[in-house]
């Protein structure tokens, strides 16, 4: 029988336990696909009781790195999407460029108004006209992402017509109107998804997102578009650079 810490420092069983698995996981030990044993199994081999096995097991469900079939068992799904910070990219193109299939698919399109805080991310007058799209993002035909975008009309007189399923948004702003986006300011929190945005992204109501909200410059260092993200953080992992100045 292999045995936990089980002292009274320690962390819980099942925490424990779910350390040990993704540490397998992370060094290749366990490998996208393998099956993991049964909460039966794991209680007989570690010595715990089977709500601690099959608590286990939920967490890494929840983090993505389980995939649990019903009649079947627990298989690793460790098949994470890479989204990098490094370099300002569209989404099409980051996709592309890792060997993904992106698509898109519009939810809504239309036009508003920049209210206060819209005005002060774009640096607009309040009220001023403003595009906005809604869109659902897929890997591989699987939803992570809905993100939804404000650009000035200003800038993109009749755009409405360009915009369908599956057309980058930056190919059309820079191949339609001239306009390259090069940066952007980004902050991000951890929220939780509704019900509505459960469905479109087909994960459990409430699962935990990582909400991102940017701010988009072209050349001239002009705010051209706001635009927020809601990602499913159980297939997304984000990946940054850090250098000490």
């Amino acid at each position: 029988m292999k045995k936990l810490l089980g002292n009274e420092e320690s962390a819980p069983f099942y925490k424990q336990l779910k350390e040990k698995i993704v540490e397998e996981i992370e060094i290749g030990k366990l490998k996208h696909g393998d099956k993991l044993p049964s909460e039966r199994d794991l209680a007989a081999q570690y010595g715990i009781s089977r709500m601690t096995a099959r608590h286990t097991l939920s967490a890494l469900e929840r983090e993505g790195l389980v995939e649990r079939r019903v009649g079947a068992g627990s298989f690793v799904s460790n098949n994470k999407i890479q989204m990098d910070f490094i370099t300002f990219n569209s989404f099409t193109n980051d996709m592309l460029g890792k060997g993904l299939t992106p698509s898109t698919q519009v939810l809504s399109i239309g036009h508003s108004k920049a209210t206060p805080f819209l005005a002060e991310k774009l640096q607009l007058p309040e009220g001023e006209e403003l595009f906005t799209v809604k869109r659902l993002r897929l890997v591989n035909d699987r939803p992570i992402a809905i993100e939804e975008s404000f650009i000035p009309e200003q800038y993109c007189q009749n755009i409405k017509s360009l915009i369908t399923n599956d057309i980058s948004l930056y190919n059309v702003l820079e191949n339609e109107f001239g306009i390259k986006l090069v940066k952007a300011k980004e902050f991000m929190r951890v929220t939780f998804s509704d019900e509505n945005e459960s469905k479109l992204l087909k994960i459990r109501s409430e699962s935990p997102c990582i909400f991102r909200e940017a701010v988009a410059f072209d050349r001239n260092d002009k705010e051209i578009e706001f635009s927020t993200s809601l990602t499913r953080s159980d297939i997304v992992k984000f990946y940054s650079e850090l250098n000490l100045k």
